[in-house]
């Protein structure tokens, strides 16, 4: 098979994840997650129950390609506000925002879409075929780069080490949110990036005792 070919069978592959993804994700909205059947999914996007399946086994993983959809076009937004050397602490909060408004405005969606890919821990974020990053994690990694140039944060572990533990440090405040519907998502986070920053060690207490 020529490139010309391989390239053309993927880009169709690609077309047509991202048209299935586009249904299921509309029915969602709609109907509600746990109301919503593959075979809805199917009748709706008029492809047979089989293609379907044959590129997303489940309604989960229809779920996953389509935030993963949505946050690639919502990254490309917001990182045309990031100046080329804008570092971690000022360029996370816009990005943590943004990431709490719409964690908010989809709670439901969060319990299922971690239970799928915490069912596969290994497996990389659905490749969306996005022309930019299509995970937090690739910003995340762009930002902490920046502040290591500029000797903000450690240079001993790579940028993307970096950038996975903040990641796993916010997953963890997200999963707290999620048990404990009155804490404030936004407060949560902005504490994972002072821990992040400045580590847990207390406060150097300032002055003398008389």
């Amino acid at each position: 098979m020529s490139a010309d070919e391989t390239g053309r069978r993927d880009r169709k592959r690609q077309q047509t994840l991202g048209h299935l993804a586009s249904i299921g994700r509309r029915l969602f909205d709609r109907n509600g997650f746990e109301a919503v059947t593959m075979e809805q999914i199917a009748a709706e996007a008029d492809v047979a129950k089989g293609t379907l399946y044959n590129h997303f086994p489940t309604k989960e993983a229809v779920l996953a390609y389509a935030i993963h959809q949505e946050l690639g076009q919502d990254l490309r937004k917001l990182t045309t506000l990031f100046k080329p050397d804008s570092e971690f602490a000022s360029g996370v909060a816009a990005l943590l925002d943004a990431h709490a408004q719409w964690c908010e405005a989809h709670r439901e969606y969060l319990t299922p879409y971690l239970r799928f890919r915490f069912m596969d821990i290994q497996a990389p974020a659905p490749d969306t075929d996005s022309t930019g990053p299509n995970d937090l994690v690739d910003v995340y990694a762009l930002l902490i780069t920046n502040s290591q140039r500029t000797g903000k944060l450690r240079k001993d572990l790579d940028a993307r080490h970096l950038a996975t533990l903040f990641h796993h440090l916010c997953l963890g405040a997200l999963l707290r949110w999620l048990q404990a519907s009155k804490l404030d998502l936004r407060r949560e986070l902005a504490a994972v990036v002072d821990l992040f920053v400045h580590g847990a060690a207390a406060a150097k207490q300032s002055g003398k005792r008389g």
